[in-house]
């Protein structure tokens, strides 16, 4: 029996075979003001749970040479935690097919970290604290009017667990682990589409393979394959309906540990006797540590997929998506715009109604069934190329509020 990744690399693959001679490949529009400076400089608030709160001050130059971005993200002093994030995006190296980015970040932030499975529960989880380091960087080929896309990324960094939290803020232990990581990514993505940035019409689908190999071994080394693929409709003058369909399979390369006792004496919190709060984080730890190294590891839930949830809200080996929007459109002028904190060309103001629903299983057998609901609305503005979005979803465990950059069920999101 296929998988959905290769049903979904099937499907695309009959797509190209009934396209004669590319003469349904919709020519591309062109976006009034896409390509024109703008900037976004301001404090925002936020909160995570368990752990406190801060303001980062978020930095954003788009369009400043060739179509390429500076992104900045700083915390300001006296907060909880503390993010440090410096990007170069989309920089030309020598003409405008080879694209390079790059950027280092430093974090002191929590991590929820749930039970896995599509049953887990939504207070069942435990908030990890983790110091982390390191930089990136892509290269991109694009051509054919960016409608072909090839891509190769590169991660390498460190980093400790200090603390860990239970649900309701309260230490559990303070027991520092050590880790280092170095991965990668790399894939395609072909973009039969009339406009990269905000398409109304036409097919875009694609691969992205991330091998993510340990410098340990006690950890896995685990491919992370994902296929989407997305169909725009337009609808009105100049309204579109997307469907995009995701699934991500984890494949196992080279087994870490997976005993018990192995992975307890490694991941000891040094729990003192009759500590029932610290045992039980020990025991997410470990549990969590072996389920990757046994099944490998795919999230949903946050800005890009399910909504509704908290980011990576649903973990698993493997993840299947489904999710359809209706982007209704107000205006489809260019306009300059100048608040000071904000600033640049505005060519598009939009509503957006969506269903979406995902699930995950350590068993490809089980991607089908068991689906978790995310449905709600979103008001967006195209800025100087750039998409600004504010999404409220309502799902099983209530409302989800995310404020974010760029359009959501994205293969390659401009925050990875």
């Amino acid at each position: 029996m296929k998988t959905p990744g290769r049903l979904l690399v099937v499907t695309g693959l009959l797509i190209l075979m009934t396209l004669p001679a590319w003469a349904l490949v919709p020519e591309r529009r062109k976006v009034e003001g896409s390509e024109e400076l703008g900037w976004f400089f301001a404090p925002t608030p936020a909160r995570i749970e368990g752990v406190g709160q801060a303001i980062p001050l978020f930095g954003l130059l788009t369009n400043f040479y060739e179509g390429a971005d500076m992104i900045a993200v700083k915390t300001l002093p006296g907060g909880d935690f503390d993010i440090t994030v410096a990007v170069l995006n989309d920089f030309p190296v020598f003409t405008r097919h080879f694209l390079f980015k790059g950027g280092y970040f430093q974090q002191e932030v929590a991590f929820n970290l749930y039970s896995r499975g599509i049953d887990s529960q939504s207070k069942d989880y435990i908030v990890p604290y983790i110091k982390q380091s390191g930089n990136f960087w892509d290269f991109r080929y694009v051509g054919w009017e960016e409608r072909v896309e090839l891509f190769y990324r590169q991660f390498e960094g460190k980093g400790q667990q200090t603390k860990v939290f239970d649900a309701k803020g309260n230490l559990l232990s303070d027991v520092v682990t050590k880790t280092e990581f170095s991965a990668s990514q790399y894939g395609y993505q072909l973009d039969l589409t009339d406009e990269n940035i905000d398409p109304r019409i036409g097919v875009r689908f694609g691969q992205k393979y991330s091998p993510n190999t340990s410098k340990n071994a006690f950890t896995s080394d685990v491919t992370l394959i994902d296929s989407e693929i997305n169909f725009y409709l337009p609808l009105r003058e100049s309204d579109t309906i997307a469907f995009n369909f995701f699934t991500s399979l984890s494949q196992i390369n080279r087994a870490g540990v997976t005993d018990e006792a192995t992975a307890r004496t490694v991941l000891s919190q040094n729990c003192a006797s009759g500590d029932f709060a610290c045992s039980v984080a020990e025991d997410k730890l470990v549990a969590d540590a072996l389920a990757y190294n046994r099944h490998g590891s795919t999230s949903l839930g946050g800005p890009n997929r399910l909504r509704a949830y908290a980011m990576n809200r649903f973990t698993a080996g493997n993840s299947n998506f489904r999710g359809v929007e209706y982007r209704y459109n107000f205006d489809d002028k260019a306009n300059p715009l100048n608040w000071g904190f904000i600033g640049g060309t505005n060519s598009l103001l939009q509503m957006a109604f969506f269903f979406e629903q995902g699930t995950v299983s350590d068993e490809r057998s089980q991607l089908l069934s068991n689906m978790k609901p995310s449905y709600g609305m979103g008001f967006r503005s195209l800025i100087s190329g750039f998409i600004y979005r504010l999404d409220l979803a309502q799902g099983d465990e209530g409302l989800g509020v995310t404020l974010f950059i760029d359009y959501p069920m994205q293969l390659l999101p401009i925050t990875e």
